[in-house]
């Protein structure tokens, strides 16, 4: 966006330098590209009045005679020079921008002297085509051009695109206002005449226009627009046109809401607002014929029973209607149209507008009048046009809903301490509306900030005026509020568990929440409940069901590259089913710890079932498997994952049949639920009394899960067990095949006293009994 310095002080008369004004806008989030400076023309390049053109026969070039305050020869090969234009002339001795100093030339067997002036000789435009066009009683013939054009600065900001609202120099005077200066709004009011509309508006389609406004004026002498204006125009970007055209395109850079005026002779009996019809097309201003799809919204005019497409809708009007030199009557569409709508129609199209470009991101839904009426108090300062008084306003937009605003909660998202009374004030000084005496407000924005929809973005806001320099620099604290208890507690849970699984040799990837059906199938992950209505890819058409397809793509990824391992990975993302969860997801693949100069320690299963309940521990749970198969996994080598005594997942070898397929070495994977459950904390003193020690190994059918053996051993040895750990699981002579010894650690201690061996083999003849009643052997 670029904002013209001197149009900026007509709404903020304080406003700073720019060199000031460049880091205020910084501080609102609006980076400063460039500052460019609009130097004076030459003091020799005077306003002059075209007094007759004379063709040269045999040449491509004209005899002008002009008006300077005496008259003076130039010889110019423009092709728009004719008589009772006003132009620029560069007297002799006149140096240009580019360092071309003027003087009296012989062209053609004539003498010039001087030079007609187009807008890139004059460095104010590109165009080269032509001379640049003045009003004949712009200024008195023979007044230097800088006395209508001083020194001036232009001032080009990046905007973001959830910021429509600044793309207009009153947008920016509004929002750099909000930091103290003094705004002046514009209130246009046009000379109105009653004067019947001969025309009227119908709405098929109030989805895609909402908003729908038509002014009428008429007795228009169109021409070209004040100096002032033309040399704004082309400092924002904008080549001059005509007085018509320039004011819509004025208008629209001056507040926000795109304009389209029509030659009224060619609108008949009124316009139609619909989507186009198989077949339509239309020559568009550009001169390019469109044929239209189905899904267009377009602008029609009404032809006895008949519509025909005069302008696609939010995007670039027809060639039909479009404003003449001879145009004398104009109808002066203002409107608001559906921003999704109106950004497909134009990549159908292939298309980029000013009006789409703004459109596209969202206009103000409440503009349109003022913008109306600014348009007709130029076209009746420039062309001396009379203004119909009444207006064409079909409304069909929705009243705004208030969102609750809590001054404590944006301190804490913050990481501030503002005060709740400048806070408000702040959002006030933005031009929101506020209620309520206490917590929470209600916020109602204004109908400009179409970017404001939660109460996080009003916090932004607030950050923003009272200044992001205020914001403390620290880390904020993340503790709840009083009276947001726990709000913060899933984070911080989701934090320290990181910090767990990743001190136990995890690395942490990032992956993207995307998945195509593809990849589902070849990892047998659960069947996606959510499409993408615009897929970025192929390979990312749904939203993903799992963790762990996604560590096995990075795994793939990796050993693609020619990485050998070992790989440690984790991830803690969202997943959609029928609802949103979040999860833990777990691969290992390799050694756990690689060897160096000694054998290292090797990866699978229960490498990975250790690191877990290592995890659980560290985090004050207790962790258990128990068999259960997982479509995914490996049918003999997977298992439940209970935390704290409920089930939260699963763990196992990928299954083999989805290894080969997808060419990757043996994997191991766990996925959890999130939160995981937590127990309550137990603070114990250090043990005073000794530890009595017992080993014991039983015989058991190679089909008895450990933890069958484990619930036995709990429930027979008392009130004394104090811990139970396997150390070994054995196999072969003598046991019998089908046989297998697991050999278990059992720590006895009494809180009061030391147990004697006698009471601990008693204990112990507790366990032996009622393994052997369960029918397993006890190993010699």
């Amino acid at each position: 966006m670029r904002i013209v310095y001197s149009w900026l002080k007509e709404f903020l008369p304080d406003a700073p330098s720019p060199e000031r004004l460049e880091e205020l806008l910084a501080g609102l989030g609006h980076e400063t590209e460039t500052i460019e400076r609009l130097a004076a023309p030459h003091p020799r390049v005077v306003f002059a009045r075209v007094l007759s053109v004379e063709e040269i026969p045999g040449a491509e070039v004209k005899k002008l005679l002009l008006d300077a305050g005496r008259e003076f020869q130039v010889v110019s090969g423009a092709p728009n020079a004719k008589v009772g234009i006003g132009v620029a002339l560069a007297l002799p001795k006149a140096v240009l921008p580019g360092g071309l100093e003027l003087s009296v030339r012989t062209i053609q067997g004539l003498e010039s002297y001087g030079m007609a002036l187009s807008p890139k000789e004059l460095a104010v435009g590109e165009y080269a085509g032509g001379l640049m066009e003045f009003p004949a009683d712009a200024l008195p013939p023979g007044t230097p051009l800088a006395e209508a054009w001083p020194e001036d600065w232009v001032i080009e900001i990046e905007i973001t695109p959830n910021r429509p609202d600044v793309l207009s120099v009153y947008g920016a005077a509004r929002d750099l206002a909000a930091l103290g200066m003094t705004l002046l709004s514009p209130d246009p009011r046009p000379k109105t005449h009653q004067i019947p509309l001969p025309f009227q508006v119908w709405i098929e389609d109030p989805q895609g226009c909402d908003r729908f406004t038509l002014s009428y004026a008429q007795n228009i002498k169109n021409g070209p627009s004040p100096l002032a204006v033309q040399r704004r125009l082309y400092a924002a970007g904008m080549r001059p046109i005509s007085a018509v055209v320039d004011a819509t395109n004025y208008t629209m850079l001056e507040l926000g809401n795109p304009l389209h005026a029509y030659d009224a002779r060619f609108i008949a009996a009124g316009i139609v607002v619909r989507r186009a019809r198989p077949g339509e097309k239309l020559v568009t201003l550009d001169g390019v014929e469109r044929l239209f799809d189905p899904k267009d919204l377009l602008i029609t005019v009404k032809d006895g029973e008949e519509t025909i497409p005069e302008g696609i809708a939010g995007v670039m009007g027809g060639a039909r209607s479009e404003v003449r030199e001879d145009t004398t009557a104009v109808a002066l569409e203002v409107a608001h149209f559906d921003p999704v709508s109106i950004r497909k129609t134009a990549k159908r199209q292939g298309l980029k507008t000013e009006a789409s470009y703004r459109f596209e991101r969202g206009v103000d839904p409440d503009g349109q009048v003022r913008s109306a009426l600014r348009f007709m108090e130029l076209v009746q300062q420039w062309t001396g046009a009379e203004v119909a008084e009444d207006r064409i306003d079909l409304n069909y937009t929705q009243p705004l809903t208030p969102i609750a605003f809590r001054p404590s909660y944006a301190n804490r998202l913050i990481g501030a301490d503002f005060p709740p009374q400048a806070q408000l004030d702040a959002l006030k000084r933005l031009g929101f509306r506020v209620k309520g005496q206490g917590e929470p407000h209600q916020v109602t924005r204004p109908t400009y900030r179409v970017d404001i929809a939660i109460e996080e973005d009003l916090v932004e806001e607030v950050a923003r005026i009272i200044g992001y320099e205020k914001i403390p620099l620290a880390l904020p604290a993340f503790f709840p509020a009083p009276d947001n208890a726990g709000v913060d507690e899933p984070y911080r849970a989701k934090e320290k568990l990181k910090g767990v699984i990743a001190g136990l040799g995890f690395q942490e990837v990032v992956n993207y929440s995307w998945t195509s059906l593809e990849e589902v199938k070849l990892y047998r992950a659960p069947t996606p409940t959510l499409a993408l209505a615009n897929p970025q890819a192929a390979d990312r058409t749904h939203l993903r069901t799992a963790i762990y397809p996604g560590l096995l793509r990075t795994l793939a990824l990796n050993l693609a590259q020619g990485e050998e391992g070992p790989f440690l990975l984790f991830e803690i993302g969202n997943v959609f089913n029928q609802v949103e969860t979040t999860r833990l997801g777990v691969l290992l693949s390799g050694e756990v710890v690689p060897g160096l100069w000694q054998p290292g320690l090797g990866g699978g299963f229960y490498a990975l079932k250790g690191l877990l309940e290592s995890a659980a521990t560290s985090l004050g749970a207790t962790l258990r498997v128990e068999k259960e198969g997982f479509s995914h996994l490996h049918p003999g080598i997977s298992g439940a994952v209970y935390w704290n005594g409920k089930k939260v997942g699963c763990i196992g070898q990928l299954h083999p049949a989805i290894a080969a397929q997808a060419e990757l070495p043996q994997v191991y994977l766990a996925e959890l639920e999130l939160p995981l459950p937590q127990s309550k904390t137990r603070f114990k003193d250090v043990a005073k009394y000794p530890a009595s020690l017992r080993d014991l190994a039983v015989v058991v059918p190679e089909a008895v899960a450990y933890s069958e053996v484990e619930r036995i051993i709990r429930e027979s040895a008392g009130d004394y067990l104090e811990d139970l750990r396997i150390f070994d699981v054995y196999r072969g002579a003598p046991l019998e095949p089908g046989q297998k010894s697991l050999a278990f650690h059992l720590r006895f201690r009494h809180e009061e006293r030391t147990l004697t061996d006698l009471e601990t083999d008693g204990f112990m003849q507790q366990v032996i009994a009622a393994i052997e009643r369960a029918g397993y052997a006890i190993r010699k």
